[in-house]
């Protein structure tokens, strides 16, 4: 397994060429989506302790309920995200008269979230770095508290290890592309060119957008 997914990381082009000699499985791509959906919720958990902090304390209690629907979206957006970039990756293909099934897409997309993993673990020790530093002034009124809630999203974003965090998600996402490209053109039989176009216009448009962001909190 740990030379499979090296092979996958470093190799894409000659991992999915041998996987295309057995049938298609989602065990592990479904593995990793839901490794990088618990990684998620780890960070979406760290945001949640950071709001149920500013509550008063009598209300602080109800915020677990909080906690647990911030885990759970957490862990279920990972595995959506697979499927909608499958989907994404699938459709995009049939412009280019890709053949493959939609299984297959959807295998050769989880893999190349394999990256993801390592730069979710990244982007969760940011976060907690982030929500580290921010002070929550204490016996806040009800006008104070709906100020400071207004301004949080501000100070998370403008932080400089939120650009940080932005940019090597970037990179990361550069990496998963990469394989997905070696990915499409097995699932999907395209030539180099198409699956690069398949893999590159969601991706690209993905991290314009990241850019925009970190751009205009710069």
């Amino acid at each position: 397994m740990e030379a499979g997914f090296l092979r996958v990381l470093l190799n894409p082009g000659r991992f999915f060429e041998a996987r295309m000699q057995d049938e298609p499985s989602l065990k592990v791509p479904a593995l990793i989506a839901l490794v990088i959906g618990i990684i998620g919720a780890v960070s979406a958990v760290l945001a949640a302790n950071l709001i149920i902090a500013m509550l008063p304390a009598e209300a602080q209690a109800f915020g677990v309920i909080g906690v647990i629907f911030a885990a759970v979206f957490g862990v279920i957006g990972g595995v959506l995200t697979w499927i909608a970039f499958g989907i994404v990756f699938y459709l995009i293909s049939m412009i280019f008269k890709g053949k493959g099934s939609f299984k297959r897409t959807l295998e050769f997309t989880g893999y190349g979230f394999l990256p993801q993993v390592f730069g979710g673990i990244i982007g969760a020790f940011f976060t907690y770095l982030i929500i580290s530093r921010i002070t929550i002034p204490s016996a806040m009124s009800p006008e104070q508290m709906v100020e400071f809630s207004e301004n949080l999203a501000t100070m998370l974003v403008a932080d400089p290890l939120a650009q940080i965090s932005g940019i090597v998600g970037i990179l990361f996402m550069i990496w998963s592309a990469n394989i997905w490209i070696f990915g499409m053109k097995y699932a999907r039989n395209l030539s180099t060119r198409d699956a690069a176009l398949t893999v590159g216009i969601p991706v690209g448009l993905y991290i314009l957008y990241t850019l925009t962001t970190l751009a205009g909190w710069l």
